[in-house]
This record gives structure tokens, sequence and C-alpha cells, in this order.
């Protein structure tokens, strides 16, 4: 007999495209049934929503891609996550201990969990909330240890990375996901850069120290992980979309005509071939040819001004060893040499390499985030199954939520065949 296993799925609305990856996951592994996008449009602006109406269109579109290619599995969703960003979410810190009050004196789940419980015991304004936190380090009777489950001591001490954000800002986006045919599923945050590190990020890389970023169109992300913890995180309203707006005020274009250029790969493909120029059909004239020098010379500037904000908010003292660049915005050439440059590190461009399944495309910087949340959406499922039984009447049960989940759809479906 099989693994049990539950359909998760993973939202991320940015503001170029929405996307959404369904997976069916197990005990031990994530496998990709379906996916859906739909461009964002004027609806989002910075990683935030500006046009509610306009975002719940092309949220649906989204969806209903999904929907089609995981053959109807959206529905029976257990858990949902979904990425949160944009310029209002911030990180802190918090500190917090527990004493290890069993007489082998041996660290355990109960006491980890005490300690990182009290740590986030700080003080909030009102109208935000704690979306995610991330161990950052574990000191035991004084002593830096790793990971303290299963060691001797009696005081144990957590510094936490939090990740506050303003509850309409994500109310906002989990009322797009509690309207839509997700409704019965659990629903999740997830901080981008968290998102970001856990679908591109090697274990080697989070252990010896690196800097991600993810250079979206609205935003960019950015993260310090050492020791296998996230250290700092972030998020500058500044993205792709400015370069766009750079290139309308440079060219003398419209910003959707140089937003379309970007999007489109036609920028991209100009350089990576060389050609002297770019040939471009205006909306409401004729043809007009630019020479590719003068794209290079206004997008590179702001690309070096992005790193150099990233590095400036970038506190953590240490060494970093390597940097990691994802997101739609590590496609573009030259981004990756001028990320090395500002930061001194050796860099590489982040892609999804670990996700299995059908569903292809994936192996690109624009589905890390997306593929991270969805191996959050897994994390979830394991720790709150942990320890719980597989019975038959457990399984009775899931069966009979299912049905009553899919049952609307049927009556649906038939009403419309019948419906003249």
């Amino acid at each position: 007999m099989g693994k049990a296993s539950v359909i998760a799925t993973a939202v991320e609305i940015g503001t170029s495209q929405i996307s959404i990856l369904v997976g069916e996951v197990t005990e031990d592994s994530v496998t990709v049934i379906g996916r859906g996008s739909a461009p964002s449009g004027e609806a989002m602006r910075k990683g935030e929503i500006r046009d509610m109406e306009l975002v719940s269109k092309a949220f649906e579109q989204a969806m209903a891609q999904a929907d089609e290619s995981s053959g109807g599995a959206v529905l029976g969703s257990a858990i949902v996550t979904q990425v949160i960003s944009g310029g209002g979410v911030i990180c802190t810190t918090g500190v917090g201990t527990a004493s290890v009050r069993n007489e082998a004196g041996i660290v355990g789940e109960a006491e980890m969990n005490e300690a990182r419980s009290n740590a986030q015991v700080i003080e909030i304004t009102p109208g935000w909330q704690i979306i995610n936190t991330d161990d950052i380090f574990w000191r035991l009777d004084g002593r830096p240890v790793g990971h303290p489950l299963n060691q001797r001591g009696r005081k144990l001490e957590v510094q936490v990375l939090i990740v506050l954000a303003p509850s309409a800002q994500v109310a906002n986006f989990s009322d797009l996901i509690r309207n839509s045919e997700l409704l019965n599923a659990k629903l999740y945050n997830a901080y981008a850069p968290i998102c970001a590190k856990e679908g591109t990020l090697t274990d080697k890389e989070a252990d010896d120290g690196a800097v991600l970023i993810d250079l979206g169109a609205g935003c960019t992300d950015f993260l310090v992980a050492r020791d296998g913890g996230m250290v700092e995180a972030g998020t500058l309203q500044i993205g792709f979309d400015h370069v766009a707006n750079d290139l309308a005020i440079g060219l003398g274009l419209s910003f959707g005509v140089c937003r379309k250029l970007l999007e489109s790969g036609a920028v991209k493909a100009a350089i990576e071939q060389e050609s002297p120029a770019l040939m471009i059909q205006l909306p409401n004239g004729g043809p007009q040819e630019i020479p590719i020098s003068r794209f290079e010379a206004i997008i590179n500037p702001r690309l070096q001004e992005i790193f150099e904000q990233v590095r400036k908010h970038i506190r953590t003292q240490g060494a970093l060893f390597s940097g990691v660049l994802t997101g739609g915005g590590a496609l573009h050439p030259g981004a990756l040499e001028l990320f090395s440059k500002t930061f001194n590190l050796p860099c590489r461009v982040g892609t999804v390499a670990d996700a299995t399944g059908s569903i292809t495309g994936l192996d690109s910087p624009r589905c890390t985030t997306v593929w991270g949340a969805l191996k959050i959406a897994a994390y979830y499922y394991r720790s709150f199954s942990a320890g719980k039984g597989g019975s038959a009447l457990q399984r009775f049960l899931e069966g009979m939520n299912n049905i009553w989940i899919y049952l609307p759809r049927w009556i649906g479906k038939l009403w419309k065949a019948f419906k003249f």
C-alpha cells in the first residue's frame, strides 16, 4: 500500500505575474502535479494590491490553469501557502530562553519550542502580525551549538528572526484565496525570502554563509543565511519596473512598451546575440530602431544601484562565501556579473533544481519562490501529521471530506449540462 498523501497549493501574487503550483505531498516527497499563471497587469504595484477587482480576475485565470493541469486536484488542497512580500514587511529579532527540567538534562523538542515561543514575546504595533520566524543561533549553557536537540545542558537560549507584516496587507492576499475554490484549505503565510531560500539555496550555501537576492518586477527580496538558518532578510520596493521606467524616460517610449520589451525577453535576446540594434513596433506609429548600447547604458546603472541598495541594508557581520541571484531579473544578461562585483563574491543564478513531476518549465529563476512556498506547505503537513496514525477510519474521514469538497463542483457541472 502506498503512503498517504495530501494535495498542497502555493500561491505567489507578484507585481508582474500570479503563479500557482499544485503538489502531491507525502511523508518524504513533493511531486508537482499542476501549475497556473497569469499576468498581474496593472493590478499590482511594488508587491502590493492596487486594484482588487483586477487582481481577482487574474487570480481566477491562474487558478483555472492550475486546476485544469492538475486534473481538478486544486479543490482537494488541504494546505495552501501564500507568499507575502512588499514594502510593509519588516524583520526584527527576539531572544528566548528555556530551562531543561528533566533529570537527565537532555534538550528535547519541548524545550526548543518553549525557547522559540519566548523569543516571540515582543511588542507588536497594533495592526501588525507575526507571519514567520526562523532560528538564527542557539546557545546551551552559554556555549554556541548548531542544533541543541538531545544535547545535555540546563539553560537553552535561542535568537530568532521575526517577520512582521501589516495585518490588512496580509488579509488582502488571504481574501483572494478565501473567496476562491481554496476556501476549505488551511492557509499559511510564507515570507518571500524564506520561500526563495527553500526553493534554490543548497544546504552547503546556507551553512557556509550566503546572500540571496530575489530580483522581481516591483520588489527585491534579500536574505543572509548562515549555519543553516536565516540571519537577516528584507524587502526593498525597487525592481525591474524601475528599469522599465528608466528606459521609458531615456528612450522616449511609454512605460508599457518598455516593460513588455523586458518581460518578453526581446532586450535579453538582442544583448545575448550581440545585435547592434533592436527594432520595435510602436503601438501608435511605425517601427523604430534603437541601438542596444542605449539599452545597456540605462539598464546597467539601475541594476548596479539595486545591488548597492541591498548591500547597504545588510547589517550582518561575518564572512559570506557566495551569492545567489534569482527571480525574473536574474535572467537579464549582465545582472549576475554586477551582483558578483558589488558583493565581491562568486555568484550563481538560482533555479529550481529538485522539483519532480510531470509539469515542465520549472527550471527557471522565476519559479524558485513559488516552488519554495510549495515545499513549505509540505513542511507544515509533515509537522502537523507527525505522530498521527493512518488508520482506516482516518482515511475514510479524509475521503468523506474530499467528497464534500468536490460535491459542489459536480452539482454545478450537472446543472450546466441540463440547463437550457
